[in-house]
């Protein structure tokens, strides 16, 4: 089938989209996180704060954490983050002891004690008790006071009460990471997002109202969309997600790994987008004057092939030892 053809492809049900996953190239079981007192991964990053076209942007310290918790419920077409959940609901008090392990990292490797970002990602909802039980929100909220920002993953129809609730009780800025992903129309219901554009401007109208700032991912290069179309609706929906106060905007490519996008590999329906494809789109956006102040935009290169290296003839010519190999 060609990418043309894969046009009338009718929207995949989340049982397709589950039943899908045995294909998935997954984790080694043995190498899988289990343990729920344990995050999945933690480090710290430098993150721009702010935009100003022409400005060298103000960075800031982040610590991410990738917490080890149960699997959202949407089964979303592109998620491939149920590769790294627990089979089970949370049980209370893990979250606050992932943070706690997080923290003494925080502190070995920076020196500091308070200000900078914590992100605290957990592969789906934030504010979806499953996923966070609730009687862990006042430890939570303690351990989180150090932070100037504090960054959740929550879609917009889950567990608002509860998220409007956290953000007026913590001591720094609430941030909330939405995957908008795309708004062409006819994608909406392909990726089993269950959130229209609607839906989600008002969502982000909320936000702003209780002082909590959104920060939004968009995926480039999904397939059904021919590369011409997938480039014009990625800055269609970069625009839109700033007009609805979008702080920042992460730009994603389209990748396999879930089961179900490597059966469309398969079949010829996908290509993943290149390095050079995502970095003309990131210039587009970057030289966009409508972005001039603002949001701040990153391109994330998990899923990308490797950055061709480009060596020099003196190089090439005399490999050094491997002995004194870089590590």
């Amino acid at each position: 089938m060609t990418r043309r053809e894969s046009n009338s492809f009718t929207k995949p049900s989340p049982q397709e989209v589950l039943a899908s996953r045995g294909d998935a190239v997954v984790v080694d079981s043995e190498r899988r996180n289990r343990d729920a007192n344990r995050p999945n991964s933690v480090f710290v990053e430098l993150e721009a704060a702010n935009r100003h076209r022409g400005q060298q942007p103000e960075m800031t310290q982040v610590l991410t954490l990738l917490l080890a918790s149960s699997e959202c419920s949407l089964r979303c077409t592109m998620c491939d983050l149920w590769r790294n959940t627990l089979n089970e609901p949370t049980p209370p008090g893990a979250l606050p002891e992932q943070i706690r392990f997080g923290l003494r990292y925080w502190r070995e490797q920076t020196g500091r004690e308070s200000g900078g970002t914590i992100k605290l990602y957990n592969s789906g909802n934030f504010f979806d008790p499953r996923t966070t039980p609730s009687v862990d929100d006042d430890e939570i909220l303690r351990l989180c006071e150090p932070f100037d920002r504090v960054v959740v993953e929550n879609h917009p129809l889950i567990g608002t009460r509860r998220l409007f609730e956290f953000g007026k009780r913590l001591r720094g800025k609430l941030e909330i990471a939405v995957g908008l992903e795309c708004i062409a129309p006819r994608m909406l219901d392909r990726l089993n997002k269950r959130l229209r554009p609607g839906q989600f401007f008002q969502f982000a109208k909320d936000l702003k109202e209780a002082s909590i700032d959104l920060r939004v991912f968009l995926i480039h290069g999904l397939p059904w969309l021919a590369p011409a179309e997938s480039y014009a609706w990625t800055i269609a929906s970069a625009r839109f997600a700033a007009a609805a106060g979008a702080r920042h905007i992460s730009l994603l490519p389209c990748r396999t790994g879930n089961g179900f996008m490597d059966r469309l590999a398969r079949e010829g329906m996908f290509c993943p987008p290149t390095r050079k494809q995502m970095r003309v789109v990131m210039d587009a956006l970057e030289n966009d004057p409508r972005f001039d102040r603002g949001p701040v935009l990153t391109l994330d290169t998990w899923g990308l092939e490797p950055e061709p290296v480009e060596l020099s003839e003196s190089v090439a010519a005399e490999p050094k030892n491997d002995a004194t190999h870089d590590v």
